[in-house]
């Protein structure tokens, strides 16, 4: 019984030292620098206002409007609900992604993110108009005192 217990032991020490298990990791990673590698050609396609499909690396499929593409992150903007959020994603994160016709987003998509926009012009021209008129209340120069 001491001879099983001490071959078993040898052996998975021996196994732990070898790293013989680090095969699968490598694997893992290679197929992971692949992945990201496909996800960066397909970013590098895409520009802002694209539409694409992103698959999470979990599973999960959003389709989502590019507003910014950086070195290690995308930020988009999509639909959740009845309004519009934006996200950032990192690129580690995303497992596929597509470019998506216009064509084929739902009404409520293409509805939503067209709302998002037109309050967003709107916002900045009341802001614009608000400036102006406030420098305009106050002249530029004072009246002489009498």
């Amino acid at each position: 019984m001491r001879r099983v217990l001490a071959v078993a032991l040898i052996a998975a020490l021996t196994t732990m030292m070898l790293g013989i298990d680090r095969a699968s990791w490598a694997s893992q990673e290679r197929d992971q620098a692949k992945q990201q590698a496909e996800v960066r050609k397909v970013l590098g396609e895409l520009k802002r206002g694209s539409t694409a499909t992103i698959e999470h690396l979990d599973g999960r499929k959003t389709d989502v409007v590019i507003e910014e593409i950086t070195a290690d992150s995308v930020t988009v903007m999509r639909q959740e609900k009845d309004h519009v959020v934006t996200e950032t994603i990192p690129i580690s994160d995303i497992a596929k992604i597509k470019k998506i016709s216009v064509k084929k987003m739902s009404k409520t998509s293409k509805l939503a993110i067209g709302t998002a926009v037109a309050v967003g012009v709107i916002v900045v021209a009341a802001l614009a108009a608000c400036a102006t008129a406030a420098y305009s209340d106050h002249p530029a120069t004072p009246e002489p005192a009498q």
